[in-house]
């Protein structure tokens, strides 16, 4: 799986037409062959600061929407940056979820201030 995200701080005068130009990109990217999700977060204590992230299947399936009208979109958005955005393409080699916090807290004695419906202790 391919991680891709991209962190962008927009002027205040560019924030309507990055949210117009990238909020139009989410549901056609999320449908898109390969994609497993795509989400954009802003930050509470920066309100023009703006991090898209998207789950991509295989990187065949993120190179072919990096060439697609789609992209050119998002390509046009990054203009509205204060600052050079931050891209970062992560390969992720192995998911985990809820079970890795329970396995530190069970080792260190501390699963008995963990939730009773994430984990039960077990014997």
């Amino acid at each position: 799986m391919i991680l891709f995200s991209l962190s962008i701080l927009v002027s205040p005068s560019g924030r309507d037409d990055f949210l117009k130009g990238v909020g139009g990109l989410l549901e056609p990217t999320r449908v898109a062959p390969g994609c497993l999700g795509c989400r954009l977060y802003t930050d509470n204590e920066h309100p023009d600061a703006f991090m898209l992230v998207g789950e991509w299947a295989s990187q065949p399936e993120l190179d072919r929407y990096l060439a697609s009208d789609a992209c050119k979109t998002l390509i046009a958005a990054m203009e509205l940056s204060q600052q050079p955005p931050l891209i970062r393409f992560d390969e992720v080699a192995r998911r985990a979820g809820i079970e890795v916090i329970e396995a530190a807290r069970r080792a260190r004695g501390l699963l008995q201030d963990f939730p009773t419906h994430a984990a039960e202790d077990k014997p």
